[in-house]
């Protein structure tokens, strides 16, 4: 019979720092019912906390989840109302949860503060809790909103 002191203490397991610029690419899908579908791939660890937004610009009203990255991707939605989303521009975000907030296996991996995020989405946290990513794509949903109902006549000067 051997005793739990005589057997090896396990190796702690060390985690590879993220060594490579994060990408992100956004792909938006309107279903038959007009509400968005959101889907990202990108390089982030596995298990980033994240959150998507969809942001219509001539109102800048707001719909957003929390998920989290799972085999290099990110989904979510339907975004919009019930009746679908009206015609216009609209802005997908994806941002990353600071990195204290982030699982144990991704902080090993982005650092403490984030620090080891690099490339042109990393940005500094609005509460100075290091860096994030923010990914951002504008969106047009229907026709382009004309600027006035008015039927009028332009009218150059000589």
């Amino acid at each position: 019979m051997t005793s739990r002191a005589d057997e090896p203490e396990p190796e702690p397991t060390t985690v590879a720092a993220l060594d490579e610029p994060v990408t992100v690419s956004l792909d938006i899908r309107l279903a038959s019912d007009r509400r968005m579908h959101v889907a990202a791939t990108t390089n982030l660890p596995e298990g980033t906390k994240v959150q998507l937004r969809v942001v219509r610009e001539a109102s800048n009203v707001r719909w957003q989840s929390r998920t989290e990255v799972r085999e290099g991707s990110v989904t979510a939605g339907p975004y919009g109302p019930g009746s679908g989303l009206p015609d216009g521009y609209y802005r997908i975000e994806l941002v990353t949860a600071p990195a204290d907030v982030q699982p144990a296996e991704v902080k090993a991996r982005i650092g403490p503060s984030g620090e080891h995020l690099d490339g042109p989405l990393v940005a500094t946290s609005e509460h100075g809790l290091g860096k994030i990513i923010k990914a951002s794509q504008r969106f047009l949903v229907g026709q382009e909103v004309r600027r006035t109902l008015d039927d009028v006549e332009v009218q150059q000067s000589p």
